[in-house]
């Protein structure tokens, strides 16, 4: 039986997923464990737990998002959607990084969006992220996911230039999935909601499947795929100009190295 680790800010909902796993697939090494992207402390807690009970760790899928909720700050000063959705989860990729070094080959997946083109009609300024008055809903949403594209991409070329190239870092857009992402933008029983989820949207289960290719798939290692955007179902995709930029990239490692260091002072930067 594979052990996989279920994180999840709510423990009600985190274990209610564990028990449905463990009674759908006869698994019983399911395990919770509480992880609060909203605050570096409690990444930084979780992963001294996790290493303080596994020496091994084969895939790391960075799954959490929050999409169009109002303006907000994390525990840290960060905006709630560039906190939750990228800078927590590049942060848990740093410190959880020596493991999946030890355990190589390994596998990082990172979850984007398509609204990462998004960014080909409005583009961010780092230093401007947190500025509550040029805040948008779906602005600041893509930005994050296209933060997502550009570290997957920089973290494969920080790795091959300390001559690590068997741990497959890939991100992709698991599809518009009829999930409470969306919560914040209109009302889930809305005739509009029930219409779009009716005709566009597809199931949880079918929204894993992209992920789940590029976690598990054999033709990962086999093909070579390093630094690459999928869309369903498991299929190479298209990036926008902004999330391709190797500058962009660059530029995003850089202050989010510098941010972590100020923010975390615990952080000792990449390897």
């Amino acid at each position: 039986m594979i052990r996989s680790i279920v994180a999840c800010r709510s423990e009600e909902k985190g274990k209610a997923a564990v028990e449905e796993i463990q009674l759908a697939t006869g698994n019983d090494k399911i395990e919770f464990m509480k992880l609060d992207l909203l605050s570096l402390a409690a990444v930084k807690t979780f992963a001294d737990e996790f290493k303080s009970k596994h020496n091994q760790l084969h895939i790391l899928l960075n799954n959490a998002g929050v999409m169009g909720c109002p303006f907000g700050l994390s525990e840290d000063g960060i905006e709630t959607n560039f906190a939750t959705n990228y800078v927590a989860h590049y942060y848990l990729t740093m410190l959880l990084l020596p493991v999946l070094i030890e355990s190589k080959p390994s596998r990082i997946v990172n979850v984007s969006a398509k609204l990462h083109k998004a960014t080909s009609f409005k583009t961010m300024s780092l230093d401007k992220v947190n500025d509550e008055k040029a805040y948008s809903k779906i602005f600041h949403y893509a930005f994050s996911k296209a933060c997502n594209i550009l570290f997957t991409r920089e973290l494969t070329k920080q790795l091959e230039s300390k001559g690590i190239n068997d741990i497959y870092v890939n991100s992709g857009h698991p599809g518009v999935v009829r999930t409470e992402m969306s919560r914040h933008l209109a009302s889930p029983t809305s005739i509009v909601v029930r219409l779009f989820n009716a005709l566009v949207t597809i199931s949880p289960e079918d929204g894993a499947l992209t992920q789940l290719y590029l976690a598990t798939s054999p033709e990962v290692e086999s093909k070579d795929v390093r630094g690459e955007y999928y869309v369903p179902y498991g299929v190479p995709g298209s990036v926008n100009e902004y999330s391709s930029s190797d500058k962009n990239a660059k530029e995003l490692w850089e202050f989010t190295e510098k941010l972590l260091k100020e923010k975390a002072p615990d952080y000792q930067g990449f390897l």
